[in-house]
């Protein structure tokens, strides 16, 4: 289970992006560092606790996930702005015919290939497959936009386990930013999203009272708005309550941080981590309600079928301003000490960049 609140239109910022990780606190990952999804990255990198340029090699920031021989990611940018989430969809359950491959697929490979410096084309079976994923002579395009690049994943979606895609492209030189959305839960469904005025109504979400308590008036130099959405282990047209709650805080959260002078950026990034760190009690394993997942005991599928920890194990923030300028701070939340027991985690990495735009 992972969580998402984020803003594109906060007058100075393409984007604000707040994000927890939830997941099996034994489960093999590696902190956020820059890379290029290269397997031989050392186990002991981006260990850093303290502010980080970054490494001077590799066009990706990220955590990576070494739970699949695939090695991709949840959540992570490149150095010209491409952007990305993804969560698993567990509780919604596909419609009928609509069911996953046998085989189904790797999930992480969807985020990793958007973010690759030359991304492969989508998986596919037949030409019809491969649409959108080539140009206008039928070549393979090494890199697509974000509409492009989820349309041609729309055919092949279905054969997948539950998931959201989420992804920016902020930073293309003469191209308009592009957000777009692909979930297949309950049917594969692609969203264009506008940039800087996403509307719920494009996402399909048809609550009007929330969408306008999500709508934010803040005047800096001129009356500009900041709209703040969510996602989690929902489609965004279905969110659970712990999103649309979310939203409303982030809101306020950015009412606040503008009300006070619009501090320095560590006060942002605090109070967006102060966003994240929303708990309510866990009673059951339903976890719609708590932004920040304590930690539990869950049975895991292991053959023994012991129980494992599951938890929040890290909190991300992304901010991206209107000149490219980045800053990318991943927290430790829950983490395995020396003798494989989990506790709070204190060790932070901090990078800023400037975006190749």
């Amino acid at each position: 289970m992972c969580i998402a609140f984020f803003a594109l239109s906060l007058p100075g910022y393409k984007l604000v992006l707040a994000s927890n990780r939830d997941e099996f606190i034994d489960r093999p990952t590696l902190p956020a560092q820059w890379h290029d999804f290269d397997a031989s990255i050392p186990e002991g990198s981006g260990q850093s606790t303290v502010a980080s340029e970054g490494r001077v090699t590799g066009s990706v920031l990220s955590g990576l996930d070494r739970g699949k021989q695939e090695g991709g990611t949840w959540l992570g940018i490149t150095r010209d702005l491409r952007v990305g989430l993804l969560t698993n969809v567990r509780l919604t359950p596909p419609a009928p015919p609509l069911r996953p491959a046998r085989n189904p697929p790797s999930r992480g490979l969807l985020l990793k290939s958007f973010l690759s410096p030359h991304p492969p084309p989508p998986p596919s079976s037949s030409p019809e497959k491969t649409q959108g994923a080539t140009n206008a002579h039928g070549a393979l395009t090494p890199e697509l936009g974000v509409h492009d690049y989820l349309a041609s994943y729309l055919p092949t979606a279905g054969e997948y386990e539950g998931f959201n895609l989420l992804l920016f492209s902020l930073g293309r030189k003469g191209v308009e930013p592009e957000v777009g959305y692909l979930t297949n839960r309950p049917v594969p469904s692609f969203t264009d999203l506008q940039v800087p005025h996403t509307r719920r109504a494009q996402t399909e979400r048809e609550h009007d009272p929330v969408a306008d308590s999500n709508h934010l008036n803040i005047k800096s130099g001129s009356l500009s708005s900041a709209q703040c959405f969510g996602l989690s282990n929902s489609p965004m047209s279905q969110p659970w309550p712990k999103v649309v709650d979310g939203e409303k805080r982030m809101v306020q959260t950015l009412k606040e941080w503008n009300e006070a002078g619009r501090g320095d950026e560590r006060d942002l990034v605090e109070r967006m981590f102060k966003l994240l760190s929303h708990q309510v009690p866990v009673t059951s394993p339903d976890l719609s309600h708590t932004t920040t997942v304590p930690l539990l005991d869950v049975p895991s599928e292991l053959p023994n079928n012991a129980s494992r920890g599951y938890g929040t194990r890290t909190a991300t923030v992304i901010l991206v301003k209107e000149d490219g300028k980045t800053t990318f701070v991943e927290r430790d939340v829950l983490v395995l000490d020396d003798k494989g027991e989990a506790r709070r985690g204190d060790a932070e990495r901090w990078y800023e960049f400037e975006a190749e735009i």
